[in-house]
C-alpha cells in the first residue's frame, strides 16, 4: 500500500499506527488527521457490517472515538476513525505496571460513559478490550473500536468485557477463571461484575466507580496518616448509620475497605458486592442482622481510631469519648448492642463536643 494512494480521492494513507492494522490517514478535504481501518468480515455479511458501522457514525460522546466515515473502495470497506493521540491501555500496562485504583476508576468512569451512551443508541460496542481503550495525554480514557460488527451480543457482554478490561488495568492479566481477591470496594465491584449471575445494578456499577475515582478508603487514610481522632471517628460512624438506615436491611460488608472518604473528610459506605466480611470485622454470632452490621461498624471504627483492628483484650488508647460507644458496639451479646438511633444521639454528642 502506497505512500501517496488515496481513499474515496480524500483520505491520504500515511504510516501505521502502533502494531495494529490502524493507519494514520490525512483527511485532504477537512485537513486533519484521521485514523482509517479495512472492515475485514466474511462477504455474506458485509452488507449488514456496512448498515452497523454506518449507524456507528452517528453516536457522539466524549469518551467514545468517533466513526466518521464509512466507504468501499474497490471491493473493499473502510472505516474512517477520529484521531486520537495516546496509547492503549494494554500498551500502558505491557510498558509499565498494572495501575493504581483510583486512575483504573477514572478510566472505568469514563468507559461507562461511553458504553451508556452507546447502549442508549441501540448500539452494543463487542470488543471492549484494552486494546480498544486510548489513554489520552489529558487523561481521558476514549473508548474505540465502534463501527464493527458486534455479532447480536448483549449490552450486558460490554459490562463483563469492561469488568475484565479493568481487571486487566489493575492486576496485568484477564481475569481468567480467578478473578483477582481482595476486600477493596474495587476488586469486589470487578468480582461482582464478572459474576455468571450477571453485573449488579448500573447504578451501582455508577456510582461505586465514580467515587473511586477521587475518594480513598477508610483502611488506606488510617496506612498514610495514622489513627483519626475520636470526634472525626464519629462523623465517619454518623455517615455509615444514616446508608444503613436508608437501605433498611443487612449490609454485610461493612469495614474499613468499603468506607470511602472524600477530599472534605467526609464518608460514604459502598454497597455490599458480593464480597464478604474479613473476619476482623465479622460478628461473633455470624447472623445476617442489623446487630452484626453494629458490631462490624464498632470494628470499624475501633481500626479508625486505634490504627488497629480490635482483638480480644485490645485496650483503647486514643478513643476518648469513643470510647463507651465502641465498647457497646463490639459487645459479644447482640442485645446489649446500641439501636441506630441510640447510636445516632452519642455520636453526635461527640462530635459536637469538637464543634
Amino acid at each position: 500500500m502506497g505512500e501517496t494512494r488515496k481513499l474515496n480521492g480524500r483520505y491520504r494513507l500515511l504510516n501505521p499506527l502502533g502494531t495494529g492494522s490502524v493507519r494514520l490517514a490525512f483527511d485532504e478535504r477537512e485537513h486533519r488527521d484521521v485514523a482509517v481501518r479495512e472492515l475485514r468480515v466474511p462477504p455474506e455479511l458485509r452488507d449488514a457490517a456496512l448498515s452497523e458501522a454506518r449507524r456507528a457514525t452517528g453516536l457522539r460522546h466524549a469518551y467514545v472515538v468517533r466513526v466518521l466515515d464509512v466507504l468501499v473502495e474497490d471491493g473493499v470497506p473502510w472505516l474512517v476513525m477520529e484521531f486520537v493521540s495516546g496509547a492503549s491501555l494494554e500498551q500502558t500496562v505491557r510498558a509499565h505496571r498494572p495501575l493504581p485504583v483510583p486512575q483504573a476508576a477514572r478510566i472505568g468512569v469514563c468507559l461507562l460513559g461511553a458504553l451508556t451512551a452507546a447502549h442508549e443508541a441501540g448500539i452494543v460496542h463487542g470488543r471492549v478490550d484494552p486494546g480498544n481503550v486510548l489513554l489520552t495525554t489529558t487523561g481521558r480514557a476514549m473508548l474505540t473500536g465502534f463501527g464493527f460488527p458486534s455479532l447480536s451480543m448483549l449490552p450486558s457482554a460490554d459490562l463483563w468485557s469492561l469488568a475484565a478490561t479493568l481487571h486487566f488495568a489493575v492486576e496485568g492479566r484477564p481475569p481468567g477463571q480467578v478473578p483477582a481477591r481482595g476486600a477493596d470496594p474495587f476488586r469486589s465491584l470487578l468480582r461482582a461484575m464478572l459474576h455468571p449471575a450477571g453485573p449488579p445494578p448500573m447504578e451501582v456499577v455508577r456510582e461505586t466507580l465514580d467515587r473511586l475515582a477521587v475518594d480513598r478508603p477508610l483502611d488506606a487514610v488510617v496506612a498514610a496518616s495514622g489513627p483519626l481522632p475520636p470526634a472525626e471517628v464519629a462523623a465517619i460512624g454518623l455517615a455509615v448509620i444514616d446508608r444503613l438506615a436508608a437501605w433498611g436491611e443487612f449490609h454485610g460488608g461493612i469495614q474499613p475497605g468499603n468506607v470511602l472518604i472524600d477530599f472534605s473528610g467526609r464518608a460514604r459506605l459502598t454497597p455490599l458486592l458480593r464480597s464478604g466480611t474479613l473476619p476482623a470485622y465479622t460478628a461473633p454470632e455470624g447472623a445476617p442482622t442489623q446487630a452484626a452490621d453494629l458490631w462490624s461498624l464498632g470494628a470499624t471504627l475501633f481500626t479508625a481510631v486505634e490504627g488497629r483492628p480490635p482483638a480480644p483484650g485490645a485496650p483503647l488508647t486514643r478513643a476518648g469519648a469513643l470510647a463507651p460507644v465502641l465498647f457497646r458496639l463490639l459487645s459479644g451479646d447482640p442485645v446489649e448492642r446500641p439501636t441506630l438511633d441510640e447510636l445516632r444521639r452519642d455520636l453526635l454528642a461527640i462530635v459536637a463536643e469538637r464543634a
